[in-house]
């Protein structure tokens, strides 16, 4: 798939150019290369859009703020005061990047902006721009700027031709950039923030710096963009750039073209202005937004990934049903080219969305086809050499409003421990698990990491510090494979590597856990049993010191439960100190080398699991009530 895009992207940009650099000799309409400008301001806005808001999930409504920074810089610097046009494109991609940075730096620090909060966020900054745009008479003034033709090389031809050339070479620029990003580690990491941030967080991915690369990459397309659309429409004013019908129009045609695929914006894009144009041109302009409102309906309910997965999934029959009715409606008496394009564009897309309806399934993978590892005969856990401090947490306090979730809790890990954490519900076990993780921050207190302070820091300095974290209820990647969740944590856990390199390692995990034969297979198709062994196994991946395990067991039955104990084993055995939030006591019993008891946010208990059990005080946190001789 990758050589395909190296070799048919550049030839199809390479035919583009060649439809205006021998537009003459071929006999091609300019009204023709006037439409397709259009598509490739559309191209260029939505792919600036969807390298943030498709990739990460982070849905912006303020790609105005682009575009309006790029077309009032070169209206403002080329308009009215003669600076270069090439000059200010420059402008406007340093200044949207400085935005950006800006708006990153607020929302991406901030776990609150999150979802709609973010999208109303950025929704209210061309808001902002357009009031200081209007009011401020050296930017706009509510004047509007009139937007000159620039000085272009003679040989091109016309100016039309050359905007269709400078538009041609932007759109490619991002399209091109939106693949590189989605195939390189910037892109998994924006996958994984997709599916599941807080979990890749706590795999080592520095989600912040890639959110901002991310958004930074955005906007500098959106702003070289917004530049050349300055010279597109020949006027600049506040009303036709900081208005709702970009940013609008730019999600319409993510979501419709696939959100999830560099070429989706493309797809969509494509389909949308030549709908539009089609329309107009038969006089029902004003069923513009009825009819684009409908396709997406119907597309979000029957294809939610996009027209473009369903192509790509069916490349063979969409594009022989494509030429079939292109060439068919060619031939109409009262047909226009265009119209066939857009026929054969149409008929493609529900002749591969049918195939795919009638294409059988994958089959789903059989809970029994789960691989048992041996689980050992001895019901005691063996007996193990206690080593070094790896982790200490000193009076660690953690409130929530006026509720103490703990209250001075110390503990220390030792290197070949497996310390069980138990304890009532809401005692407090999850808070700890999740504050040694870093996934929440002290009220008070300290943690350290081999003598190391890491209080306050993020979660993915704390995996790369050596400690990994599994959830409650398993959280993995649904858009990777088995393979790439663990390889995940290879990418970017203590030792970095390369994907095909991570993908060789995360067969061992794997392996470990005993879902080996599973790594081809998506996580839809697991049962429970086999999300918790893959969350053991991408934990397990990122070559932790420590692992904690919160409630790995939890909804398990008893063959479950004694495949997953012997799993636990395997893991500790090679060399991995263990944290299990367990409420079977059974099970810890089994495991545990030393057992600390919670309640109510302080520590009631710790030491030999038999003796801690057998404390009265421990019994009355359990029963409520005394313990008998």
């Amino acid at each position: 798939m990758r050589r395909r895009a190296l070799i048919g992207f550049p030839l199809a940009i390479a035919l583009l150019a060649v439809l205006s650099l021998y537009r003459v000799t071929l006999g091609f309409p300019v009204a023709y290369l006037v439409l397709i400008t259009s598509i490739l301001f559309w191209v260029t806005q939505a792919t600036s859009w969807n390298i943030l808001s498709g990739y990460s999930g982070y849905f912006s409504f303020g790609q105005a703020a682009y575009v309006g920074i790029g077309a009032y810089s070169t209206a403002v610097l080329f308009g009215r005061h003669g600076v270069n046009f090439y000059l200010t494109v420059v402008v406007a991609a340093a200044l949207s990047a400085v935005l950006a940075l800006a708006v990153g730096a607020l929302a991406f620090r901030l776990r609150s902006l999150r979802g709609e909060i973010f999208a109303l966020l950025t929704l209210a900054v061309p808001f902002i721009l357009a009031a200081l745009a209007r009011i401020n008479t050296s930017i706009d003034g509510g004047q509007g700027i009139i937007v000159s033709v620039p000085d272009y090389p003679e040989g091109i031809g016309l100016f039309q031709d050359f905007l269709y050339l400078i538009s041609l070479l932007v759109a490619g620029a991002a399209v091109a950039v939106a693949f590189v990003i989605r195939r390189t580690r910037i892109g998994w990491a924006l996958s994984a923030v997709h599916d599941a941030e807080d979990v890749a967080e706590g795999l080592g991915v520095a989600t912040f710096r890639y959110k901002l690369q991310a958004l930074v990459a955005s906007a500098v397309i959106g702003g070289v963009g917004g530049a050349v659309f300055a010279l597109q429409i020949g006027f600049v004013a506040v009303d036709s750039i900081f208005h709702l019908t970009i940013p609008l129009f730019v999600i319409v045609i993510s979501v419709l073209g696939g959100r999830t695929h560099w070429m989706g914006p493309v797809a969509g894009a494509v389909l949308v202005v030549l709908l539009q144009d089609r329309l107009t041109a038969s006089g029902l302009g004003e069923w513009q937004l009825i009819v684009l409102g409908a396709i997406l309906v119907a597309l979000v309910i029957v294809a939610p990934e996009g027209i473009w997965s369903e192509l790509r999934a069916h490349p063979l029959v969409a594009a022989g049903t494509a030429l079939v009715v292109i060439a068919v409606v060619w031939f109409l008496p009262a047909a226009e080219p265009l119209d066939a394009v857009l026929a054969g564009l149409l008929a493609a897309t529900v002749v591969a969305m049918v195939r795919g309806r009638l294409s059988k399934p994958p089959p789903r993978v059989p809970p029994a086809e789960t691989e048992n590892v041996e689980i050992a005969a001895k019901a005691q856990p063996a007996a193990v050499e206690i080593g070094a401090p790896l982790v200490e947490c000193t009076d660690i306090t953690r409130h929530f409003g006026g509720v103490r979730a703990l209250d001075g809790v110390s503990l220390t890990i030792h290197e070949g421990e497996i310390v069980g954490l138990v304890g009532p519900n809401g005692s407090g076990k999850s808070t700890l698990v999740s504050i040694l993780a870093g996934s929440q921050r002290p009220t008070g207190g300290r943690l350290s990491i081999e003598g190391h302070d890491v209080t306050g820091r993020p979660p993915h300095r704390i995996a790369h510090a050596g400690v990994a974290r599994t959830y409650q209820i398993p959280k993995p990647f649904t858009s990777m494979t088995v393979r790439d969740n663990v390889a995940m944590a290879v990418m970017f856990g203590r030792t970095p590597k390369g994907l095909d390199a991570a993908r060789a390692d995360a067969l061992r995990p794997l392996e470990t856990v005993g879902l080996a034969h599973l790594a081809d297979a998506y996580p839809a198709a697991l049962n429970l049993h086999q999300r918790q062994l893959l969350e053991i196994a991408r934990a397990l991946a990122a070559n932790p010191k420590v692992l904690l395990l919160d409630e790995a067991l939890a909804g398990l039955n008893p063959v479950e439960i004694d495949n997953a104990v012997a799993v636990i084993r395997r893991v500790h055995e090679s060399g991995v100190a263990i944290v299990i939030v367990e409420h079977l006591l059974r099970v810890v019993n089994q495991l545990a080398t030393r057992l600390v008891v919670l309640d109510r946010g302080t520590r009631l208990a710790d030491g030999d699991p038999k003796t801690v059990l057998a404390d009265p005080a421990v019994v009355r946190a359990y029963l409520g009530k005394r313990a008998h001789a």
